[in-house]
C-alpha cells in the first residue's frame, strides 16, 4: 500500500511517501499520521486499426 505521511511519524517525516504493509497503512491512515498516495497508473496506448487496401486506392 502507497501512503504519503501527512504528520512526523516514526517511519518518516512528514510529506514523504512510503510501500508499507496493508496492516500498516490502515494503522497510520486511522491515527492521522497518513492518506493513501495517489497512485499513477499507466495510460493504455491507443490501439491503431492496421490500413487496409480499399476499392477506392
Amino acid at each position: 500500500m502507497k501512503i504519503k505521511y501527512i504528520k512526523d511519524a516514526p517511519n518518516g517525516p512528514a510529506g514523504s511517501n512510503d510501500d508499507v504493509t496493508d496492516f500498516e497503512g490502515n494503522i497510520l491512515i486511522l491515527t492521522g499520521y497518513a492518506e493513501l498516495a495517489e497512485v499513477d497508473k499507466p495510460k493504455p496506448k491507443a490501439k491503431t486499426k492496421p490500413k487496409t487496401k480499399t476499392d477506392s486506392e
